[in-house]
């Protein structure tokens, strides 16, 4: 059974327009389209090499209609209405700075 993709609750905002605010609030050389992700190279305050994030396009969309912060989006600080409250780790930006995370399997019940 595959992922459910989240609803598009920004149907309005395209892609073009996702990746040209995302470059105004983190710089134009920090962001890249590819391949239905987004990724975002953010600073963190204090820091001065960058953390790289990546994104859902409907992530993307989130990220530029509330202005979160690079701090947040490096935390993991997500607003709890996130996705719509979905709190799959398989879907939610993970920092590249942390290294590999084991994946946690839930048994199947049968």
């Amino acid at each position: 059974m595959a992922a459910e993709r989240p609803r598009d609750l920004y149907p309005l905002m395209t892609l073009e327009y996702v990746v040209k605010a995302l470059k105004v609030l983190f710089g134009r050389d920090n962001v890249i389209s590819d391949k239905g992700e987004i990724g975002v190279r953010v600073q963190y305050p204090g820091h001065s090499e960058l953390s790289s994030v990546r994104l859902t396009i409907e992530q993307a969309k989130f990220v530029v209609a509330r202005s979160i912060s690079a701090k947040d989006l490096i935390d993991e600080n997500y607003p709890a209405d996130w996705l719509l409250g979905a709190r799959d780790r398989s879907t939610i930006a993970r920092p590249s700075h942390r290294g590999v995370e084991p994946l946690l399997f839930k048994q199947e019940k049968r």
